[in-house]
């Protein structure tokens, strides 16, 4: 066959095509596109093997299928191939095919969402305005607060006075100030002294002053010149009571008893102590017991709250954390030890007895049920001697919180102020099965006994039973 019939019959399969691409769109089939489709559909295995039919497909009885079947069409139409003695055109194309299938095998890739970044700027700035606004405040708080301890806004207006000693400096003195809580800066007084021109113009001596001076009086009193006061020693004795206490300052012209007894049983100073001691209603003093027995120096005159303020400092000296937790570790609070370390102050008749006196009264309190009460003449007698001598009005119930053969275990409070021996015999008592011992009025010697009738012997032995 010529190539001019070739593409006669091209030409005729392109009309054809046409042809019946308008026969779909208006509805009818012709009669070879009819005798097509039967014929493909007749054999389906050799058909499959194609791949996708074209859509255009006719039979050209024209055409040579010797010379045409298998070759590919010039305008890429497909391949044509021999079918029951027709030529198809079948469309055929291996490489669609084959990645075709490779992106129905390959699960599609799913797309990462892109994070959208935070901006942080407003964040950033409401912190910041927000640390500015605090640290402004505080900054305000500060100043108002050293403001009101350089004026000496104040509510204690309570005198009292300290001495200036020859050759302190300005910072000598701002620190001897600020221990006695007079300021609370330092460095801001001696600012204030550069100031004022009082920089090595200060003169020693005694210097009356108050929580609530400001820093400029006290400055403007340490520039004049003052005559030293004068003083009086005294010593409280071990065993003293707050009352005799009271009275040997009145009789030395310190300050007067009644005054130094509300203000030293009133006033709490800030020491750890303080919070130990109880509050309880039927005490004679509150404070009794804890007037350290020592020798102080006062001044002539003073004030109560003064007198009041260095004393209970020394005892301060003594009722050290230390002592506190070594009355929590054999079981009693520290007001226990000081009502206990009095019994033991009055009751011993010398020191080396009391860590034993104390074992008896600690045996007592460990076995309620057998001993309940202490029985210490001592207690007796300060409810004689203190508190009827006291109480303007009697007080039975009073009486019976402190008397000892009557209260079960220990007293109310102390019955007078014991010595650093008692307070340290009672928190290292000896370890003994003693629960009586009695005294030798001549020589303060003491026996003690385990039982009863040991007791006896021993008072009979000394007379006093």
């Amino acid at each position: 066959m010529s190539d001019k019939n070739n593409y006669n019959n091209i030409d005729e399969l392109l009309s054809s095509i046409l042809n019946d691409s308008r026969s779909v769109q208006s509805g009818g089939d012709s009669a070879e596109q009819v005798t097509a489709r039967e014929a493909v559909k007749a054999e389906p295995d050799d058909v499959s093997k194609t791949s996708v039919i074209s859509t255009a497909v006719r039979l050209d009885n024209e055409i040579d299928e010797d010379d045409v079947s298998g070759q590919t069409n010039v305008f890429n139409f497909g391949t044509f191939q021999s079918h029951n003695g027709h030529t198809v055109a079948v469309s055929y194309d291996k490489e669609d095919e084959e990645s075709s299938v490779q992106e129905e095998k390959q699960p599609r890739k799913k797309k990462k969402k892109k994070r959208r970044k935070k901006n942080y700027t407003a964040f950033g700035g409401i912190v910041l305005a927000t640390f500015v606004l605090c640290a402004s405040i505080l900054i305000s708080l500060f100043i108002i607060v050293v403001i009101r301890d350089v004026l000496g806004i104040e509510n204690n207006d309570n005198e009292f006075t300290i001495y200036i000693e020859e050759g302190s400096s300005t910072w000598d003195i701002a620190d001897q100030l600020y221990d006695e809580g007079v300021i609370q800066y330092k460095e801001v007084f001696v600012v204030f002294a550069r100031i004022m021109g009082a920089d090595g113009n200060m003169y020693p001596g005694d210097l009356d002053v108050a929580y609530n001076m400001s820093y400029a009086d006290i400055i403007d009193d340490l520039m004049e010149a003052r005559e030293s006061k004068e003083t009086v020693t005294i010593t409280f004795i071990e065993g003293i009571t707050l009352y005799e206490a009271a009275q040997l300052l009145d009789n030395n012209g310190v300050c007067d008893a009644d005054e130094f007894i509300y203000t030293f049983n009133s006033t709490t100073f800030g020491y750890d102590y303080e919070q130990y001691v109880s509050s309880e209603s039927l005490k004679l003093y509150k404070y009794e017991g804890f007037l350290f027995p020592d020798t102080y120096e006062f001044y002539v005159g003073d004030t109560a709250y003064n007198v009041a303020k260095k004393i209970r400092e020394r005892t301060d000296d003594i009722l050290t954390s230390d002592v506190i937790a070594r009355a929590e570790e054999i079981g009693y609070s520290l007001e226990d030890v000081i009502i206990l370390a009095s019994i033991v102050q009055k009751e011993a008749g010398s020191t080396d007895d009391m860590a034993s006196v104390a074992s008896v009264f600690i045996n007592r309190l460990n076995n309620p049920e057998q001993y309940p009460r202490l029985q210490s003449d001592a207690t007796t007698a300060y409810i004689d001697n203190i508190i009827t001598q006291v109480m303007t009005v009697s007080s039975q119930s009073m009486c019976d919180a402190y008397d000892t053969y009557t209260c079960l275990g220990l007293p109310v409070g102390a019955i007078c102020n014991p010595g650093e021996d008692a307070i340290n015999a009672v928190l290292y008592a000896d370890e003994t099965d003693y629960y009586y011992f009695c005294t030798a009025p001549e020589t303060g010697v003491a026996y003690f006994a385990s039982t009863y009738d040991e007791h006896v012997a021993s008072c009979e032995l000394l007379g006093i039973m």
